[in-house]
């Protein structure tokens, strides 16, 4: 009887230690329950990404005017008609970077810089 006893308890200790420490546990769950749910918030960060960019491309595809305007705020450019002027400020030093050397996300507009983020 006592053999059992034993046998039984040993039984228990071996199924509570998967239970706890082994494939499939506890912890194990806790741990894929916390990555899904960062994923899902980079889905949804990526998803509002992706909305503004449609948007863009939309409103680039339909509206001349989109096209001129982010050709003057992006590529710095003005038309043949128009004498471009440049206001420096004394008091304030000035970075003046060529179009050129703006980075991919940069160029995507107003698009805010945390949905780039991975």
């Amino acid at each position: 009887m006592r053999w059992l006893l034993y046998t039984l308890i040993t039984l228990l200790l071996i199924l509570q230690y998967r239970l706890w420490f082994g494939e499939s546990s506890y912890k194990q769950q806790a741990e894929l329950s916390k990555k899904v749910e960062q994923q899902k918030a980079r889905n949804e960060r990526l998803t509002e990404r992706n909305r503004i960019l449609a948007e863009e491309v939309d409103g680039l595809r339909n509206d001349p005017g989109a096209i001129e305007e982010r050709a003057r705020s992006d590529l710095g450019m003005i038309r043949g008609d128009e004498t471009f002027y440049l206001v420096l400020d004394k008091n304030r030093p000035q970075q003046v970077k060529p179009a050129q050397d703006k980075p991919q996300e940069e160029a995507a507009g107003s698009i805010p810089e945390e949905l780039f983020e991975e």
